[in-house]
Order: structure tokens, then C-alpha cells, then sequence
């Protein structure tokens, strides 16, 4: 919640929401009213934010179909149900590449534009009637169309100013909208998920029409119903247009995971004596995670609480918390914000001991984390990925027998840094060589050769499904990962990898179709 609304608060040149203001602005959206003396949220609240919302709202889902099979159920809450599905439909077998037909070449594109479906699972996420039982459903028919089926219906009136033919079938006018769930589209419309002058379905027929394919909208009256299919081009031995007005794009995935939200403060405890000087019934189980420097005590923990925790060895009057964004301006202070962001990202890492994955012992710098194998043979995980479930992976494999046995064990790098001034965790995937225990490294020299060799297998496909991985892991499949632990409850990281999409140059409007491609 903290880390879309501070998205939200961004994207609308609104000041920074914390912890403490958050209630504030739910309350101002709606989404958080008063009965009686008790604070509760609204249903657009646990919809969108809600950890577990199916358990008030059974139906809020998403059955996702291929060809009728292949079924998908996306569960949880809207934000993420909106983040596994547009990773759902960006899938090949969902939207697979396709050579279309020009006057007198053909390209290779993808079966419908990214855009047109990005705007029609917004439509069905936020314009649904959640007050009806029936779930919403997203059907792929391979090699002719998907459809989208939207309980609720049209409302009375937008059907009015679409106007219906008698079997339902309309044409989108743009600029006509209805807003059924306004909390839902205020903050959808704040992260720039969807825009608020209704040509969403416009655009969705200009786009499908100008990549070769058509588009169809029907209003069910009868049984409260939209249902909108968007058509892949027709193989046929006519040519298809598909030249637009806007430049080729590329997706482009880098390996870091942005702060999706961080403090506001830094507690800096001044400490009247050294730590290991402390009294010996004072234990810090309870401090949470901090950085000892220059005898003091540098915590995201809110200073009250941290001297109260330290009681006869904080001196509360030379104590400060400045801010975040004002400390981080001097270069020495800066090393000491990323000691400590690294130190909250070690101790969650430490959560996944149990899966095998140990940190790297004896480095100060370049730290690593790898799995180890289990009890000195391979180790499998199984995960899920939007598109799949239980998928299987080797992270620790054996690559020798008898004496000469060693193991190839997955791991990454990690550092934290600053990207355009953002924060982020960098994730840098490598192989770690191991002995016969599958845990101890093997001499450098023999890692090294054995490096050279490995590195020759991958590729860009290897690369990105690592990261794939990597993130689903770390993340837990969930779309952030609060790695604040005691007393901080807003160091929240972003679940995936930092995605950017970029024009590439060439093939505008009116320019010579045989015109070569850059890359971006």
C-alpha cells in the first residue's frame, strides 16, 4: 500500500506520503471510512491493497484460458493481479511473434499490440462490477483472438451514448466513460496504469486495426456482461499494413530492484559508551538491524523507539534524525546509508538458509550469495512464474563422479547503488564451483577455468529467465519485498527487475521502408 501510493503521490506532484500521513490520504480517497469510533477499509481498499482479498471476495479473480485449457486462476490483490497478467500476456503462447504482410516487405511483430491488451485487462480490472459473483475471464484463442469478459456490463449510461445494436455490438466513442469504481481508477489512473478521458477502447480498435486485426465490443444486457476480442491479423495472400504514426520499441530489463519505498528519517543514536561496554542485561535482539560507526548507532528504527530500546547508553539529547534525502547529499554519509541498506538486504536474504542459499564467507567487497547443495548432492526448486506453475529448476548440479566430483551452484553478486538517483539492490547471476560437499568453493584457479567455460553457454534468453528467477525467489512471488524487519515497515523493495521501454529509430511515418532499423 505504502509503495503505490507513494507511486501514486509522485506520478501526481503530490507530496511524499509516509507512514504517518498514509491514513490521511486513504481516508481523502476513500478508502478508509469510520464507523462508529473504528477505522475500517473499504472494499476498494482490501481490493486493491488487501493481503488475501478472495477471503471477503471469493470472485475477485481472473480465470485465465488457452484455447479453453491451460487454465490460470490470478488471485490476490488488484495491483497484483495486474502485474502477473500483463507478464501472463506478454507470453508467446499468448501473444506469439508473427511475419505480417507489407506492400512489398513483411515484419515480424507480435500477434497483437502490447498496447491494446495492456488497455483491455485495465478495463477488466478496474471497471468490473465487483457487487456481482461471477469472476472475470480472459479467454485465448490461438491464432484468432483474445476476449476479455467483464461482469457488470456497460453502465446505463455509457450504453446510451454507445448505442447498442440489438445482438449488443458496438463501436467505442471516445471521450465516453462511466466510472463504477472510482477509488479503483483514481489510484490506477495516479501509478499511470489508465487514463481518465475514456478513448481506452478507441485506441484498442485504431491499434488492432492498424497492426492488421480488428477489434469487436458487445454489451450482454441480459445477462450483465461486456465481452471485447481483439483479433490477430488474417493470413491471408493480401497485404496488411501495420505502419504507425509511433517508432518500433524495445524492451530493455535491468538487473537491479528499485526501492519502491524508504524511509523518511535516519536515527543517529550518540552512544556515552562503547557498545561492547553495555550493560549485560541490555541485549540488542530487539534494535532491529543498524550500523555501528564512530561510536554511533546508525538505524532506520524511529529515534524514540531506538533510544528507549537503548536506554542507559543513548544519550537522547546529542541524538538526531535527519532526513533521508538531506543526509544523503554528503559522499561519507551516503557509504554509511548503503552499509546499512545492505545489511537489511543480507538479514533477508538469511530468511532463505533454509533453501539452501548461504552467503559467500570472508568477502568485504563484491558479496555473494549461492545455493549450497543438499547434504552434498544436487539440489531442485520448484516455482511458480505467471505463466507457469511448478516449474522446476537446478540451482546446485553435479558435473563429475567419484573423487573427482564438483558441483556447478547458482548464485548472484549483490550491491547497493543508485540508478539516475533511485536506489536499488543490483543482482549480478554467477556460478559458484563447489567440491564434494557442494558447498565449499573449489580452489580460484580451478573456479575460474571453469567459469570461462560456462559463460560460453549463455545467452540473452539464459540471462533473462536468471533474472526471472532470481526475482520470483527473492520476492517470494509477491510484487514487493519489505526487507524493513523490526520497527520498519516502509524499506520496501519492487518486486521485479527495473523494465524500460525505448523508441528505437528509424521506420517513422512517411520514411522509406527499406530503411535499415537502429537499434535503441
Amino acid at each position: 500500500m505504502l509503495a503505490v501510493m507513494r507511486e501514486y503521490c509522485a506520478k501526481l506532484n503530490r507530496a511524499a506520503v509516509t507512514r504517518d500521513t498514509l491514513p490521511g490520504l486513504l481516508r481523502e480517497q476513500g478508502l478508509l471510512v469510520t464507523i462508529g469510533a473504528v477505522e475500517h477499509p473499504t472494499a476498494g481498499c482490501v481490493l486493491l491493497f488487501g493481503k488475501d482479498p478472495q477471503t471477503r471476495f471469493p470472485h475477485a479473480v481472473v480465470s485465465a484460458t488457452i484455447a479453453g485449457k491451460k487454465r490460470t486462476v490470478f488471485t490476490g490483490n488488484l495491483v497484483s493481479q495486474r502485474l502477473a497478467l500483463l507478464d501472463w500476456l506478454d507470453g508467446d503462447d499468448v501473444n506469439p511473434k508473427l511475419k505480417v504482410k507489407r506492400r512489398a516487405t513483411h515484419d515480424a511483430t507480435t500477434a497483437y499490440p502490447r498496447r491494446a491488451l495492456v488497455e483491455l485487462l485495465i478495463n477488466l480490472l478496474v471497471h468490473r462490477d465487483y457487487e456481482c459473483s461471477e469472476t472475470a475471464s480472459i479467454n485465448v484463442q490461438p491464432g484468432q483472438s483474445v476476449i476479455f469478459r467483464n461482469p457488470g456490463g456497460l453502465s446505463d449510461l455509457v450504453a446510451q451514448r454507445v448505442m447498442p445494436d440489438d445482438a449488443g455490438r458496438f463501436r467505442p466513442v471516445p471521450n465516453v466513460s462511466d466510472l463504477r469504481n472510482r477509488a479503483l481508477c483514481d489510484v490506477f489512473f495516479g501509478i499511470q496504469a489508465m487514463e481518465r478521458e475514456g478513448t481506452g477502447l478507441s485506441d484498442v480498435e485504431e491499434l488492432a486495426r492498424e497492426r492488421g486485426g480488428d477489434s469487436a465490443f458487445t454489451h450482454d444486457a441480459k445477462n450483465g456482461m461486456f465481452i471485447a476480442q481483439i483479433l490477430q491479423p488474417i493470413a491471408s495472400t493480401g497485404s496488411k499494413s501495420i505502419a504507425r504514426d509511433d517508432r518500433p520499441t524495445e524492451e530493455y530489463i535491468f538487473n537491479v530492484l528499485p526501492f519502491a519505498s524508504m524511509p523518511e528519517k535516519i536515527s543517529i543514536v550518540r552512544l556515552k559508551v562503547p557498545l561492547k561496554n553495555r550493560p549485560a542485561d541490555l541485549s540488542l535482539d530487539d534494535v532491529g538491524t543498524f550500523i555501528h560507526h564512530d561510536e554511533e548507532l546508525w538505524s532506520f528504527v524511529p529515534l524514540p523507539i531506538l533510544t528507549g530500546l537503548l536506554g542507559p547508553i543513548a544519550d537522547a539529547a546529542a541524538s538526531r534524525d535527519p532526513s533521508f534525502r538531506g543526509i544523503e547529499t554528503d559522499p561519507d554519509q551516503r557509504r554509511i546509508i548503503s552499509w546499512l541498506l545492505r545489511k537489511h538486504f543480507e538479514r533477508h536474504l538469511s530468511r532463505f538458509e533454509a533453501q539452501g542459499l548461504i552467503l559467500e564467507e570472508g568477502r568485504k567487497k563484491n558479496r555473494r550469495a549461492y545455493f549450497m547443495g543438499r547434504d552434498g548432492k544436487p539440489r531442485k526448486l520448484i516455482y511458480d512464474t505467471p505463466r507457469r506453475k511448478a516449474v522446476p529448476r537446478e540451482v546446485v548440479k553435479q558435473r563429475a563422479e567419484g573423487a573427482r566430483t564438483w558441483f556447478e551452484n547458482e548464485g548472484f553478486g549483490y550491491e547497493v547503488t543508485q540508478l539516475d538517483g533511485v536506489w536499488a539492490v543490483r543482482i549480478k547471476p554467477f556460478y559458484m564451483f563447489t567440491g564434494r560437499d557442494a558447498k565449499r568453493p573449489l580452489p580460484a584457479f580451478a573456479r575460474a577455468s571453469r567459469a570461462t567455460r560456462r559463460i560460453k553457454l549463455d545467452r540473452n534468453k539464459n540471462v533473462e529467465d536468471d533474472l526471472t528467477f532470481w526475482g520470483r525467489f527473492l520476492s517470494e512471488s509477491r510484487s514487493t519485498i519489505n526487507i524493513g524487519q523490526d520497527h520498519v515497515d516502509d524499506l520496501i523493495l519492487e518486486g521485479q527487475f527495473l523494465t524500460i521501454e525505448v523508441a528505437e529509430h528509424g521506420l517513422l511515418r512517411d520514411s522509406d521502408e527499406g530503411e535499415n532499423r537502429m537499434p535503441a
